[in-house]
């Protein structure tokens, strides 16, 4: 916990913890002067000395305002403190979760990755929070007022004092070890908790076209009964805490009057004076031992679920990302280039690559198609493009470099990405197409939405370009999402334009518009596409045949339709004999 906070506090954090620790002296002060002035108020009250009593509560109203006042900036400071804090490590978390490659993804899952940002942080948020309230004034008022009671040297009000803290001490530490370790479960089953949620909602059509409602709630009620299971059994162990602390605060001060009635019983009225009013700053003196040793066990009661949560924090923080930038980047030598020289990937963790021996290359402006059965390794192959992910063996080069020698932001900007599920971002329309350049002309956006053949059903939208769209674009079809899609990566006019089967919502008519547009206004773009129709790739320069992650079959569509067993029997599952020329 203390190893996360520190190697993201920032320096003026540092001058903040001083400036508290400072602080807590005078806040600390200023209560021990009130309990020392208690014992004189006392007295004075006992001799009716008038004077002395408004002397003394007039010191007194003025050190609780002090104290009130250095309160009040404790925890203006500390809130500060810890928000700064929290908010470079929140930071610092989404940007390492940003450099993850699709790989590390495997390691966390995305709804765990929602449960450490929002949740764990909040958590640790608290307990720093707690920690720079209370880590200072408890341990100095606790010495403080051990210091001050021994001057007292009244050793059967001190064993007094002695055995309840004792058992205060000891019930909270048998409380702890039966909390602690839920504390991990908890945050668990919080993970399973957003799975299922987020699965419900993300999947609500299947799950109603299905009439799974009942399914998806009894998976729902039974994460929840576990988690409402830990919760309540936390909850009721803690349940002790409040109540068992007000006992020991009552029943310490019960003890220490009654012992110290035998001591003042048989006193003359003076010296019964001077000891009632010794007895009385003994009281406030042991109120306050007890009051810190609740301020120490409250933070210690926060601690270890704070502890589980950055514990998982920095387990995200230090996961080594795959994908990592050179620390020598080299300068492209070519324009809209790809070539694959015996290029192999293996997943992690798998003695066997998923594909092998993959060779080609690609000229500026040409067209390369990528055809197989499902699992065949296509979207492997053209993720390893913008490194998305990274070839086991062999070389991938782009623009004549190969891809591990350029930073990735460089290599990115050169590639224009349409994926095969269409994703939208909530905004509107305008921002999704123009996402790569925020600053884009309308102009440019309707001339990419043109070419996507998008720009006629979002003028007939009644705000047009400035039309809202939904988390995930749950507001379009699924052939308008792709047009969508479309329209954002061809926007840049980027070098390569890829499309991982971004053509399967169209219909023939549209998919051949869209595809004959690009090659008319981005003549010079390098376009790869995967495809499972074979009329979307016909016309491509070169089309590569994949089956089971190997090469069976390159060239053109005509020629592999002849000498290509693998693409003929897909052909022919489309086409008859005489479309296919055979």
């Amino acid at each position: 916990m203390f190893k996360l906070l520190f190697k993201n506090m920032k320096a003026k954090n540092w001058i903040v913890v001083a400036v508290i620790f400072i602080l807590t002296f005078g806040q600390v002060f200023f209560m021990m002067t009130i309990v020392q002035n208690i014992e004189a108020l006392t007295k004075s009250v006992g001799e009716q000395n008038v004077d002395a009593i408004w002397r003394y509560g007039l010191y007194m109203v003025i050190c609780a305002v002090c104290m009130a006042i250095v309160e009040v900036i404790i925890r203006f400071v500390a809130s500060a403190a810890a928000s700064n804090t929290v908010t470079s490590l929140r930071e610092k978390l989404y940007k390492r979760v940003n450099e993850f490659a699709l790989s590390d993804f495997a390691s966390f899952s995305t709804e765990s990755l929602i449960t450490r940002t929002t949740n764990d942080i909040q958590n640790v948020h608290l307990a720093w929070l707690t920690f720079l309230k209370t880590a200072f004034v408890a341990p100095i008022t606790l010495v403080w007022s051990i210091i001050l009671l021994a001057q007292k040297a009244n050793t059967s009000l001190t064993v007094v004092t002695a055995v309840w803290v004792f058992l205060l001490v000891a019930v909270v530490a048998i409380l702890l070890m039966m909390v602690t370790p839920k504390y991990k479960i908890v945050q668990k089953l919080t993970d399973y908790l957003n799975v299922s949620s987020r699965e419900n909602l993300t999947g609500v059509r299947v799950v109603r076209a299905f009439n799974a409602e009942k399914y998806q709630e009894g998976k729902f009620e039974d994460v929840n009964a576990k988690f409402t299971k830990v919760q309540i059994f936390t909850g009721r162990v803690l349940a002790f805490f409040t109540p068992f602390v007000m006992m020991v605060m009552m029943g310490l001060t019960l003890c220490i009057l009654w012992v110290s009635a035998y001591t003042i019983n048989g006193m003359d009225s003076n010296a019964a004076n001077a000891a009632f009013s010794s007895t009385n700053a003994f009281v406030m003196l042991a109120s306050q031992i007890v009051m810190s040793f609740i301020l120490i066990i409250t933070l210690i009661v926060i601690w270890p679920r704070a502890s589980v949560c950055a514990k998982r924090i920095q387990e995200v923080i230090d996961h080594e990302v795959t994908i990592l930038d050179t620390d020598k980047p080299v300068e492209f030598k070519e324009k809209g280039t790809i070539e694959f020289k015996n290029v192999g990937f293996a997943y992690h963790g798998s003695d066997k690559e998923a594909v092998s021996n993959i060779s080609f290359k690609v000229k500026q402006g040409e067209t390369i198609a990528f055809i197989g059965a499902t699992g065949s390794g296509k979207t492997t192959i053209i993720n390893m493009i913008p490194r998305m992910a990274d070839c086991t063996s062999g070389e991938v080069l782009v623009d004549g470099v190969n891809v591990k020698d350029v930073l990735q932001k460089d290599l990115r900007d050169r590639i224009g990405y349409a994926p095969q599920r269409g994703f939208l971002f909530k905004g509107i329309i305008k921002d999704n197409i123009a996402f790569k350049n925020p600053e884009m002309s309308l102009a440019d956006v309707r001339w990419a939405a043109e070419i996507a053949d998008a720009d006629g059903f979002v003028m007939n939208k009644r705000n047009g370009y400035e039309s809202e769209v939904a988390q995930g674009g749950m507001n379009f079809s699924g052939g308008q999402k792709q047009r969508l899609c479309i329209a954002r990566a061809v926007a840049t006019k980027p070098e390569i334009l890829i499309f991982d089967d971004s053509f399967s919502a169209l219909d023939y008519k549209t998919d051949k518009v869209v595809r004959g547009r690009i090659a008319e206004k981005l003549p010079n773009t390098t376009r790869v596409i995967i495809a499972q129709r074979v009329g979307t790739i016909m016309d491509a320069d070169q089309i590569v045949v994949l089956d089971h992650g190997k090469m069976v079959g390159i060239g053109k569509h005509y020629d592999l339709v002849r000498n290509c067993p693998v693409y003929q029997e897909i052909a022919l599952s489309q086409l008859s004999k005489e479309e296919l020329g055979l």
